[in-house]
């Protein structure tokens, strides 16, 4: 098909080139929004522009301009004048709601520095700031909250898998970088009889710590302040080791030293799960492991997304047997994947 110059070819249209260059712009305004909590002050009772301004403290006519956009985001409604939320936002963005998802925010914001020079990691193959060091970053503080609503469903369908409180009581468990710890939280839930370590940075594990008290949970993990490189780990000692997304910011050498590591901490019968974003064979989807792909490329020196048979090969180097995987897992996001592999 041959056009001339300066015509569009029948039936084309740019508005998705459009769309996609300008989406970043959405990601502000909601983040924008969460900031001064828009959505919880529409909630409870404030409905006009200068309402929500007066309690939130911002400019009358510049929050106007924003709570229109989140009209165009199809997040919130307006009539007479008068806003009102979406289900959508009444049931994931309103503070202190059970379902309560704003801060996973700070993932999506915490990649945009790397994402905002992507032409040179392009050109270099190197990250602009890296999320895989051996040291504390502060960073992750927020970001291991963020993550919550996308890993707690996953610990809930691991904890289904598994047999946990039912088939299979009083596990010793190693959660390696376990963040939140909502997989620990998850397990003792299912199973108070459960021993739970935690291996995670100390200011990590603080967070954490204030979640179990948050959740009933005081004291009911074990903490280890270190780092799963350089920490010692004891062996022949778990029933299992939980490894979860934190692969993907990993080398293929740093994920074959980490299996290895774990094979030697767990008991003959124990097993490692591995929850991460795969794409299939081939890259071709899902969508969501192709793009997060792309922010490891600018956030890590080796990382990506790893394929089944890549997990796969360096599991049985490492001396794993009988490996499994389960995808297909209720409220998780595209490309979600359990790897369980067994001694």
């Amino acid at each position: 098909m041959t056009t001339q110059p300066g015509k569009t070819p029948e039936g084309l249209s740019p508005r998705p080139l459009m769309r996609i260059l300008g989406d970043f712009a959405n990601s502000q305004i909601l983040d924008a929004a969460l900031e001064y909590d828009f959505f919880t002050l529409i909630h409870k009772g404030s409905q006009t522009a200068n309402e929500v301004a007066h309690e939130a403290g911002t400019h009358p006519r510049a929050t106007r301009i924003v709570l229109d956009g989140l009209i165009a985001l199809a997040l919130i409604e307006k009539k007479d004048g008068r806003y009102s939320l979406v289900p959508v936002s009444e049931t994931f963005l309103v503070k202190g709601k059970p379902a309560y998802m704003g801060d996973f925010r700070h993932v999506a914001l915490a990649l945009w520095d790397g994402m905002a020079h992507l032409k040179e990691s392009l050109k270099t193959g190197k990250p602009l700031s890296r999320m895989d060091t051996g040291g504390e970053l502060q960073v992750w503080e927020k970001l291991v909250i963020g993550i919550i609503p996308i890993a707690e469903p996953v610990a809930k369908a691991l904890c289904d898998i598994l047999g946990i409180g039912t088939e299979r009581k009083g596990l010793r468990v190693l959660d390696i970088a376990g963040g939140s710890s909502i997989f620990g939280m998850t397990i003792l839930t299912r199973d108070p009889s459960a021993q739970v370590t935690q291996l995670d940075w100390p200011n990590v594990n603080g967070v954490a710590k204030k979640l179990n008290r948050e959740r009933g949970l005081e004291g009911k993990i074990r903490f280890i302040d270190g780092e799963h490189r350089s920490a010692t780990l004891e062996t022949n000692y778990y029933d299992l080791v939980l490894a979860s997304n934190f692969c993907r910011f990993e080398s293929p050498k740093g994920n074959r030293e980490l299996f290895q590591k774990a094979y030697a901490a767990l008991k003959p019968g124990g097993s490692l799960v591995v929850n991460d974003f795969l794409p299939n064979e081939e890259r071709t989807g899902p969508t969501f492991a192709l793009r997060f792909s792309v922010y490891t490329l600018t956030h890590t020196p080796e990382g990506e997304c790893w394929t089944l048979s890549q997990y796969s090969d360096w599991l049985k180097a490492a001396g794993f047997n009988s490996i499994e995987s389960h995808s297909d897992i209720p409220k998780a996001l595209p490309g979600t994947t359990l790897i369980i592999a067994n001694k």
